[in-house]
């Protein structure tokens, strides 16, 4: 089994906070950098994101771009990047409150695209915390207590939650995905070209919601 367990201690220096396998991962609390426009509901949050994807989004994407039109589509993006942080939390926090009336509901998940895995690990330390996710093992990064050397880009996919019986698995059509304690996450080399936070949220009102905003919104 490849785990690290994720405590949340005030150090913001990843190298000092570093440690592997039985001991602690330890990571800080990540100063949070509050948007200054704001979003006022599901619907816009949920509209503003899938207009920055349709622009950021590699995948979404359906041509080429010349000189002209990517200098339109940075500006665009250039005006929206303010907004991100606050859509991002109002959907998080919807998801809170459902998660808190029924353990089931309301799950984030985060597929983090990155350069190193110092990068990563940085980025999830600032999500979770900024969102006030659930906590738990980052697997991935040691083999029986001894670190794996991880050169390049890397994949981390956090779950907020998950279900725990097998009628439970089988309901929710999850897999062994679904045995995932609330909060833990997985890292995996990456050798894609994509750098971004795939933002994943599951409400009440069912409509498939994610989005690909850069890493560094927190």
């Amino acid at each position: 089994t490849f785990q690290v367990s994720l405590i949340w201690l005030a150090t913001s220096n990843f190298s000092q906070g570093f440690l592997m396998a039985s001991n602690s991962f330890v990571v800080g609390r990540a100063s949070l950098t509050l948007s200054v426009a704001s979003v006022d509901s599901v619907q816009e949050a949920s509209q503003l994101l899938a207009e920055w994807d349709k622009l950021y989004n590699p995948e979404s994407q359906t041509e080429e771009q010349d000189d002209a039109k990517q200098a339109t589509i940075n500006e665009e993006m250039s005006q929206r990047r303010d907004s991100l942080a606050s859509a991002v939390r109002l959907l998080a926090d919807t998801a809170a409150e459902e998660r808190n009336r029924d353990s089931t509901k309301g799950r984030c998940m985060l597929g983090i695209c990155a350069s190193s895995a110092e990068e990563g690990v940085a980025t999830l330390k600032a999500w979770v915390t900024a969102l006030e996710l659930p906590r738990g093992l980052l697997h991935g990064m040691d083999k029986d207590g001894v670190p794996l050397e991880l050169n390049g880009g890397v994949y981390i996919k956090y779950n907020s939650g998950g279900v725990y019986t097998f009628a439970d698995i089988r309901k929710s059509g999850l897999g062994f995905d679904a045995l995932w304690k609330p909060g833990d996450a997985l890292l995996e080399p990456y050798d894609g070209k994509y750098r971004g936070v795939y933002f994943q949220v599951e409400l009440e009102d069912e409509e498939f919601r994610q989005y690909l905003v850069p890493l560094d919104i927190f």
